[in-house]
C-alpha cells in the first residue's frame, strides 16, 4: 500500500512525487517510458527558469536524481487500467497491480497525426513525429514540417542546423507561447509556407513528396521527409467511466488539481486548461503532490 501512486514520470509526475515524498510519505511512480518522459525528447530547453540552455534528456536525468535521492520508488511498466470507484485506489500494470491511498494522473499527451493519404504508409519511412529522435537521418536534404505552434517551430529550428532546407507548412492562425513568428527570418534555408494545408504524403518506398494546396492551388515539394507537429492528444482512454474529462478527452479539475474522483488528482499535460509546457507542468505538479499527501493523512485518520 502506498501512500500516494504518481502515474506517469515527467516533469509534472517527478515534482508531485518529491512534494509528497519530502511529507514523509510512501512514494510510487509508474512511468512507461523513461524519467521525464517527452521532455527527455527534447533537444535544447531555454524556457525554463533557472537553466540558461539544457538539453532535455540532461533535465531528465536530474529530475529523476533528484526524486530517486529522496527515495521516490519507481515502476517502470505500462498503466493498463484504473479502479477508482474503492476508498483504496488501484493502478494495473502490464506486471503488476498497485494500491494506493491516493494517487496522482500524470499521463501527459501523445502526438497527433495529420490523417492525410500516405502518412500511415511512410510511417518509419519518412514521416516522423520527432525531430529530435529522427533529424539526424535527413543530414543534408530537404524536408517538411506541418504545424502551427512551438513545437513546430523548434522542430524546424532545431532541423534548419541539420538539414539543406526546411519548408514549414502552418495554418493562417499560429499558437505560439516560446517564438516569434519572424523566427526565420535570419535562416536563409527556412521557408515558412504560412495558409499552406498537407494533403497526401508519396513516394514508392520512401517519402518523396508532399502534395499541399496553397493560396487556392494544389502544388508538390519534393522532400525525403516530414515532420509532424500539430499538437498532442491526452492518454486518457483508460481513464473514461472513472474521472469526469473534457470533449478532447483532457481531465477536469479545480484549482487545487482535485479531480471528480476524491482521492485522484492531476497535474501537467493531461490536465483541462494547462499551456503545456515544463515550468506549468512542475507548477501543477507540486500542489498535486501536496494535496495528494494531505488526502493520505486524511485517510490513515479515517477521515475520508
Amino acid at each position: 500500500m502506498y501512500d500516494v501512486i504518481v502515474v506517469g514520470g515527467g516533469p509534472g509526475g517527478i515534482t508531485s512525487a518529491i512534494y509528497a515524498r519530502r511529507a514523509n510519505k510512501k512514494v510510487l511512480v509508474i512511468e512507461k517510458f523513461m524519467p521525464g518522459g517527452q521532455v527527455a525528447l527534447i533537444g535544447n530547453i531555454e524556457n525554463y527558469t533557472g537553466f540558461e540552455s539544457i538539453d532535455g534528456f540532461e533535465l531528465s536525468e536530474k529530475f529523476f536524481k533528484h526524486a530517486n535521492k529522496l527515495g521516490v520508488e519507481f515502476a517502470f511498466e505500462e498503466a493498463l487500467s484504473v479502479d477508482f470507484a474503492g476508498r483504496v485506489k488501484k493502478v494495473i500494470c502490464n506486471k503488476h497491480t498497485y494500491e494506493g491511498k491516493s494517487v496522482v494522473i500524470a499521463l501527459g499527451s501523445h502526438t497527433r497525426n495529420l490523417e492525410i493519404d500516405g502518412e500511415m504508409k511512410f510511417k518509419g519511412k519518412g514521416v516522423s513525429y520527432c525531430a529530435i529522435c529522427d533529424g539526424n537521418f535527413f543530414k543534408d536534404k530537404r524536408v517538411a514540417v506541418v504545424g502551427s505552434g512551438d513545437s513546430a517551430f523548434s522542430d524546424a529550428i532545431y532541423l534548419s542546423g541539420l538539414c539543406e532546407k526546411v519548408f514549414v507548412l502552418t495554418n493562417e492562425k499560429l499558437t505560439l507561447h516560446n517564438y516569434a513568428e519572424n523566427e526565420f527570418d535570419d535562416k536563409a534555408n527556412v521557408c515558412l509556407l504560412r495558409g499552406a494545408k498537407a494533403e497526401k504524403i508519396d513516394g514508392k518506398d520512401h517519402v518523396e513528396s508532399l502534395v499541399y494546396t496553397y493560396q487556392g492551388k494544389q502544388e508538390s515539394l519534393e522532400v525525403d521527409a516530414v515532420f509532424v507537429a500539430i499538437g498532442r492528444s491526452p492518454d486518457t482512454s483508460m481513464l473514461k467511466g472513472q474521472l469526469e474529462l473534457n470533449e478532447k478527452g483532457y481531465i477536469k479539475c479545480d484549482k487545487d488539481m482535485h479531480t471528480s474522483c476524491k482521492g485522484v488528482f492531476v497535474c501537467g499535460d493531461v490536465r483541462e486548461g494547462s499551456i503545456r509546457q515544463i515550468a506549468t507542468a512542475v507548477g501543477d505538479g507540486a500542489v498535486a503532490g501536496t494535496e495528494a499527501m494531505k488526502h493520505a493523512l486524511l485517510f490513515d485518520r479515517n477521515l475520508v
